[in-house]
């Protein structure tokens, strides 16, 4: 983490020392690790947010969306600092120091040094599980209650696309803050509800989500999820999707949205109006985050202007991703005024002020917004190619295909004949590419990388197009993808890969590493400075 930092720019740097106090005080700061987020995975300061340097434009913007806002860079080394340092200054982001520690510094100054992604919500499942005695039961007891045909209501709280990667067989695909509201609509008096994802996070705040909306039947948590059944022998299904659907019955949704709001007073939360909540939006001395948290097929077809996605269920298990400033303010909504306030209930516990927007107060619903704000200095000078136009000339020795999405998604199906690098790399992995090549097609997850990674290899001399619409557009046409790591021009460290994305023979010992660091992260957060969780 140390740089020599002989940055030429004017920067504010500090220590580990100050950097603990400046955690500690209470006010927003924003810490942002410019590493990639595999590296980042590797080792990162607790409440540092991921925010690689090759993402720093399409996220920036609505991740920290007040200029005023504290940021401390970390993570990076001296080009990556001074390059964030300049984008930063572009778009006038006042307050913006760099951490110049090393690991041992920040040790020895009371700052831990956690792998994984997403550690605080983690922690605080584990904490909640300590605290409430969330039950939970085993692989081998879940099969024996299948044995015994018990009115089993298998839920996995995890999203749809997780599920159809992999689930238990016969589990219904039910997203985290979905439960409370579609649930009680469907037991009946002798069902048993049991509630899993892939480990154990979303199982634990899931069931205990039933559980404090106190549904009348028994619930449990699947001890280790996916992860349990898979360690104890068991096949998962995959390539499948059945939802939960069932809508609640007005009486029904009339007791599930008093039981909510009752759960979000109690941690102090509040209902309010349109009217305050552009208020809070237009106070620039506090951060704001306004998100819809229905699934993103409701938000799609109609959002609360200005609201941006972030599932209720993922809003808790990935609070850094969706709000980086720590100590800002959240307000969530949803049509039924059922998930938000379960939502809120659970990121109060976690210490954010978060509170519940009166949907009868809103003006009517519209097209979602885009899901990035706009980079002011966008590069609009790039050449655009339709993926039909890409296909006629793919033959051509001279044009190469690059595609600068994570190095997952192209594992899992990429345009033939494309080459992976990651949009930071670009410098050194273009180097590579065969020497007949002259001309670079970019592609992405979404035109947007692709268009600023072309304008990056402009910059580097190359002849640069972008592909309209990214790799999905390509898939639209009903063009083929190929599969496979090959060709990369970088090295796979752009993400985190779980314990089911590792070579098949070394999935065991990583989910049994996995299961040991989530269980064990409630004590190592507990003297960290800018946790504040309370458990009602």
């Amino acid at each position: 983490m140390a740089h020599s930092l002989s940055i030429a720019m004017s920067s504010v740097q500090i220590n580990a020392v100050q950097l603990r106090e400046i955690l500690s005080d209470g006010a927003e700061v924003a810490l942002l690790d410019l590493r990639e987020e595999g590296d980042f995975t590797q080792g990162h300061l607790l409440l540092a947010a991921s925010l690689p340097i090759g993402r720093l434009e399409l996220d920036l913007l609505w991740r920290v969306p007040l200029k005023s806002t504290r940021i401390i860079l970390v993570g990076g080394d001296a080009q990556r600092i001074q390059r964030a340092l300049h984008l930063l200054r572009c778009v006038e982001y006042g307050r913006v120091s760099v951490l110049a520690a090393s690991r041992a510094e920040c040790e020895a100054a009371g700052l831990g040094w956690f792998s994984g992604k997403f550690v605080p919500s983690k922690a605080f499942g584990e904490v909640v599980e300590t605290a409430k005695k969330t039950p939970h039961i085993s692989t081998q007891e879940l099969i024996a209650l299948k044995s015994k045909g018990v009115d089993l209501l298998m839920l996995d709280s995890r999203t749809p696309e997780e599920f159809v990667d992999f689930s238990l067989p016969g589990a219904l695909s039910c997203p985290g803050a979905e439960l409370a509201l579609r649930v009680p609509e469907v037991i009946r008096q002798n069902s048993v509800v049991l509630v899993n994802c892939a480990g154990r996070t979303r199982s634990i705040i899931g069931a205990q989500s039933l559980i404090n909306a106190e549904i009348a039947c028994p619930v449990f948590a699947l001890e280790n999820g996916t992860m349990g059944w898979h360690l104890d022998g068991h096949d998962l299904q995959r390539g499948h999707l059945a939802m939960l659907e069932e809508v609640p019955a007005p009486t029904q949704l009339q007791a599930s949205r008093a039981t909510a709001r009752k759960l979000l007073e109690r941690g102090g939360g509040r209902i309010i109006s349109w009217s305050q909540l552009q208020a809070d939006l237009r106070d620039q001395g506090v951060t704001t985050y306004f998100y819809d948290v229905r699934l993103p097929g409701a938000y799609l077809q109609a959002a609360f202007p200005g609201a941006r996605n972030a599932p209720g269920g993922e809003l808790v298990q990935s609070t850094d991703f969706f709000a980086p400033v720590r100590h800002a303010r959240i307000v969530l909504a949803d049509t039924d005024l059922v998930q938000a306030p379960m939502t809120a209930h659970w990121l109060r516990q976690m210490g954010w002020q978060a509170d519940v927007l009166d949907p009868a107060t809103a003006p009517a619903l519209e097209a979602a917004p885009p899901q990035r704000a706009h980079w002011p200095q966008a590069p609009a000078s790039v050449e655009s190619i339709a993926p039909h136009e890409l296909q006629q000339l793919q033959p051509d020795p001279r044009l190469a295909v690059i595609d600068c999405a994570n190095s997952i998604a192209f594992r899992r199906g990429h345009i033939p004949g494309a080459f992976f690098c990651a949009r930071s790399a670009l410098a050194e992995g273009l180097k590579d590419l065969p020497a007949e090549v002259t001309t670079l097609v970019f592609t992405a997850g979404d035109g947007a990388m692709a268009r600023f990674a072309a304008a990056d290899a402009q910059a580097l001399g190359w002849h640069a197009k972008c592909l309209i619409g990214g790799t999905p557009a390509w898939l639209e046409l009903g063009l083929a993808l190929e599969q496979g790591a090959v060709r990369q021009l970088s090295a796979p460290n752009d993400i985190w890969y779980s314990p089911y994305e590792v070579a098949p023979h070394l999935q065991k010992q990583a989910m049994r590493e996995y299961i040991d660091w989530e269980v064990g992260l409630a004590q190592r957060v507990a003297t960290e400075p800018g946790i504040h969780f309370s458990v009602l």
